[in-house]
C-alpha cells in the first residue's frame, strides 16, 4: 500500500498497543473492523493513523510473548508450567529467535506498508527540567502510570485528535481531565459513540 496523501488539517487517530493487537491477532472482531475502516480512511487521506515508538516496542514484546506462550501450549503445558517457563531466559531467547522474522514481517506490514505515523517524544527546552513538565503533570497530577504518561505525552506533543485504547481507566482519565478525546473500543457504548460521531461521518464523505 502506498503512503496516504496527508492533508494538513486531517485528524490524527492514535492507536494504543492493545487496539493494534486486537487487529493483528483478530481477537476482537468489532475492534478489528473499526481499525480496518480506519486503514481505508488513512489510505485515502481522510485521517492520519499514528502510534508511538513506545507502542512499537510494546508490540514487539507482546507479539513475542504471544508466540512464546503459543509454543508452550502446543506442548500441552499447564498454565502454572507456562508461567514458570516465562522466566526461562534461554528458552524465551530460542523461541524469540525462531519467531523474530515472522513477527518483524507482520509488524512491518502493518506499520510501514500502511504508512502509520510513528510519533517521537522530543525534549528541546534549554531550561533544565522544564522539558519534563508534561510528564510530571501526567504522572503526579493526573495519576497516569509511567508507560501511559509517555504515550499520552507523545500524543499531546503531536496534536493527536483521538486516542483509541482498550484501557478503560486510561480513557476515563483522559476524558475527565480534557486531555485528549479518547475512546475504549472494547466498551460497546464508547465504540458506538466513536463510530457515530467520527467514523461514520468520514466514511460518508469518502463514499
Amino acid at each position: 500500500m502506498e503512503k496516504p496523501i496527508q492533508v494538513p488539517d486531517a485528524q490524527i487517530v492514535f492507536l494504543d498497543t492493545c487496539v493494534i493487537l486486537d487487529y493483528l491477532e483478530n481477537r476482537r472482531e468489532e475492534v478489528h473492523d473499526i481499525v480496518a475502516v480506519l486503514l481505508l480512511l488513512h489510505e485515502n487521506g481522510q485521517v492520519i493513523l499514528a502510534t508511538s515508538a513506545f507502542n512499537v516496542a510494546e508490540l514487539i514484546d507482546k507479539e513475542f510473548e504471544i508466540h512464546f506462550i503459543g509454543e508452550l501450549l502446543q506442548e500441552r503445558l499447564s498454565y502454572d508450567e507456562i508461567a514458570g517457563q516465562r522466566g526461562n531466559r534461554t528458552l524465551f531467547r530460542e523461541v524469540s529467535q525462531r519467531k523474530r522474522a515472522s513477527i518483524e514481517k507482520r509488524l512491518d506490514k502493518f506499520l510501514f506498508d500502511n504508512g502509520i505515523m510513528i510519533m517521537p517524544l522530543e525534549f528541546e527546552s534549554e531550561i533544565r527540567g522544564s522539558e519534563y513538565s508534561d510528564l510530571y503533570s501526567l504522572v503526579y497530577e493526573h495519576q497516569l502510570r509511567s508507560q501511559d504518561a509517555v504515550i499520552v505525552a507523545t500524543a499531546l506533543q503531536n496534536s493527536v485528535t483521538y486516542l483509541l485504547s482498550n484501557d478503560s481507566d486510561l480513557v476515563s482519565k483522559l476524558n475527565e481531565n480534557g486531555l485528549i478525546d479518547a475512546y475504549s473500543l472494547r466498551d460497546e457504548r464508547q465504540r458506538q459513540a466513536f463510530k457515530g460521531s467520527v467514523l461514520n461521518t468520514k466514511v460518508e464523505v469518502l463514499t
